[in-house]
């Protein structure tokens, strides 16, 4: 199953600190409805947009794993005559931690936002929300038909039924996805550029975004490969060559600053994790020019290593 829209539709949570300074002007587009915001509105703004990014990056795994399962159970169900024909398939869970009593809510858009960005989460959340949890109820009526072994009754054909209804809608809700963090990230671009424009903070959270941003692309350059690694080697090359350069030069800022606000120590981290994710895929760039191919596991496993650099940025800005 193509993952692709897993990693382009997950966004970065932004900036949510208290700092003074003078909004900007004259902006244009949908940045322009929220510039003149205090910065204690864009910091709500923003805690809403980061609901939104985390409930996203955590259901990522979740979409992942079904989407991997299913394939496997599809092969399985071809022939489960066969005693491993659904050997390791685990379960995917996903749990939803409950905020505090004081906090945003994912299906209350705050009022700091204009009318029209209200009405858009408040039709698009609970509908994403609503598709996310048809998922969660189809993989389970296909767990529980493996667990029966109804497949001995009916030839699998409902087994196969159901495997095309969760492709389906994992589909439609990675489009949905897409459209829900444009928008939230178009938000919460303007309102951090209100959070940040004096922040002493800002050069490091500049550098973390922009090579997260790189990271992003690189996987979904070994993603976009499907499964011909020559075709994009050289364009992996110098992705990677251009993100190890910003590595080295982005880990090495003056962390004084940093230092003063007790984030230096976070952002040694994300910085380890980066060098984490180029040890990662030197490895696979080295393997996959030898095989002239990138296999699914290892675009998996970069994405995974991308997944926990927002975990670590997010930390930063916490």
């Amino acid at each position: 199953m193509n993952k692709k829209f897993l990693y382009a539709a997950i966004g970065v949570a932004m900036l949510s600190v208290s700092v003074s300074c003078d909004n900007g002007k004259g902006g244009k587009g949908p940045a322009a409805a929220y510039e003149n915001n205090s910065v204690e509105k864009a910091s709500h703004v923003i805690e809403y947009t980061n609901l939104l990014i985390d409930m996203a990056n955590k259901q990522n795994n979740y979409i992942t794993r079904v989407a991997d399962n299913v394939d496997k159970i599809e092969k399985g169900l071809k022939n489960p005559s066969d005693h491993f024909a659904f050997i390791g398939i685990i379960t995917p869970t996903y749990f939803d931690m409950p905020r505090g009593i004081n906090k945003v809510k994912a299906d209350e858009p705050v009022d700091e936002l204009n009318s029209d960005d209200k009405k858009f989460f408040k039709e698009k959340v609970p509908a994403y929300t609503a598709s996310f949890k048809k998922l969660q109820e189809q993989y389970k009526q296909l767990a529980d038909y493996l667990k029966a072994e109804d497949f001995k009754d009916d030839k699998s054909a409902k087994g196969f039924a159901l495997v095309d209804s969760i492709r389906a809608s994992s589909q439609q809700l990675m489009a949905d996805k897409a459209i829900l963090m444009k928008k939230v990230n178009e938000i919460a671009d303007a309102s951090e550029a209100i959070v940040l424009k004096e922040s002493p903070l800002k050069d490091y959270i500049l550098a973390m975004k922009a090579d997260l941003k790189a990271v992003r692309d690189f996987v979904e350059l070994a993603e976009g490969s499907e499964g011909n690694y020559n075709a994009i080697k050289q364009k992996a090359e110098a992705a990677y060559a251009a993100l190890e350069k910003a590595k080295g030069e982005h880990s090495q800022l003056n962390l004084d600053n940093a230092k003063k606000e007790n984030k230096d120590g976070y952002y040694k981290s994300f910085y380890d994790r980066v060098n984490d994710f180029l040890i990662t895929a030197k490895k696979i760039m080295r393997d996959s020019a030898e095989k002239g191919k990138i296999d699914e596991y290892q675009v998996e496993s970069l994405g995974s290593s991308y997944d926990s650099l927002i975990s670590s940025y997010n930390s930063f800005n916490s």
